[in-house]
């Protein structure tokens, strides 16, 4: 097996890997707003993981740019930028919208939507789909900004900027969840390798445990919120995060599991929310009120319901096409053919 292809399996298990933590942090968050007695660690548990998780997949897709071309893939920055646009603003614009819909006429969900708020997605980035918001806006800078400078100066230079705005009282408005995450996105497309061959067994031991201790005392003191603190935090969680899942793949079961899963990952973060609310929604008003069952719903219909509908759609490419449109344009161009 080659190096590249060890590389490619490691991103994919990752990828797998932060979506569970985005699917199980977005459960357990909303069984706590909901008004579920929940057990004392599981605040703590939801701040640890929302340090990395999400910056983890910004991570990922920073080092996916760069290792497939950066913008140079698609043979110019403008078709480039159309790729972009097209590949995460239909399903922002879509599955945003659908999102919005469903929660302003459903009783009970924790974040209530208005349709008026639809008409302001093009600015305001509405529950997880600003991450896509985000990841657009990154794209395009880098690969403006690539013209000047490298990578590695291009973060710098945003994180900079990140940091020096509110002291002149300049507002970045909605790009400034772009910019928050250019450290972490900064950072993949800056890595030549995620390989970590050369770590021993023993030190991929301690980078996982000492991200548990700094993280538990950072959150034990409140602290996690603090710049430079959760920039810190976030680091050694995506550090930790590669050490955990390079060490656990050696299992073909669980490595299986994060592939399979991976393989889904995008329609999962598109709808798991839609599905985790309803089910929440169920249980309450069936007067169930068990943490653990709970949490075990949520789950299985985040990602289960999510699965039979990517596989359901997968073979209409009319409607695929609202999750991946390049692909499904040239799936209906080679049936006309």
């Amino acid at each position: 097996m080659s190096k590249l292809h060890q590389r490619d399996r490691l991103v994919d298990c990752l990828k797998g890997y932060a979506c569970l933590l985005v699917v199980f942090g977005h459960v357990i968050m909303g069984v706590r707003h909901a008004g579920v007695s929940t057990p004392l660690f599981s605040e703590h548990l939801e701040t640890f993981i929302w340090s990395f998780h999400v910056p983890l997949f910004m991570f990922l897709s920073g080092y996916v740019y760069h290792i497939t071309g950066d913008w140079k893939s698609k043979g110019s920055r403008l078709r480039f930028t159309l790729h972009k646009l097209l590949n995460l603003g239909v399903p922002y614009f879509v599955f945003a919208a659908v999102y919005l819909a469903i929660n302003s006429i459903t009783p009970g969900v924790n974040t209530q939507g208005s349709f008026r708020d639809i008409l302001f997605l093009w600015r305001t980035p509405q529950a997880q789909y600003w991450f896509l918001y985000a990841l657009l806006v990154l794209f395009v800078l880098y690969a403006v900004l690539s013209g000047a400078m490298k990578n590695w100066q291009i973060t710098l230079t945003l994180v900079l900027a990140a940091y020096i705005s509110p002291l002149f009282k300049v507002s970045l408005g909605s790009f400034g969840t772009a910019f928050s995450m250019a450290l972490a996105f900064g950072l993949g497309a800056s890595l030549p390798s995620l390989t970590i061959d050369k770590l021993s067994t023993l030190s991929r031991f301690l980078i996982i445990a000492g991200h548990v201790c700094v993280a538990g005392l950072v959150i034990y003191l409140g602290i996690s919120e603090l710049s430079l603190i959760s920039e810190i935090l976030m680091i050694i969680g995506i550090s930790a995060s590669i050490a955990l899942i390079s060490l656990i793949v050696k299992s073909k079961l669980i490595e299986g599991v994060l592939l399979f899963i991976n393989r889904y990952s995008f329609p999962i973060y598109l709808l798991h929310t839609i599905f985790t609310a309803g089910i929440r929604i169920v249980l309450i008003r069936a007067g169930i009120g068990n943490y653990v069952i709970h949490v075990i719903a949520g789950m299985i219909m985040g990602v289960g319901m999510t699965f039979i509908i990517a596989w359901i759609t997968d073979k209409i490419p009319v409607i695929d096409f609202l999750f991946y449109p390049s692909k499904n344009i040239r799936r209906l161009k080679k049936k006309e053919i």
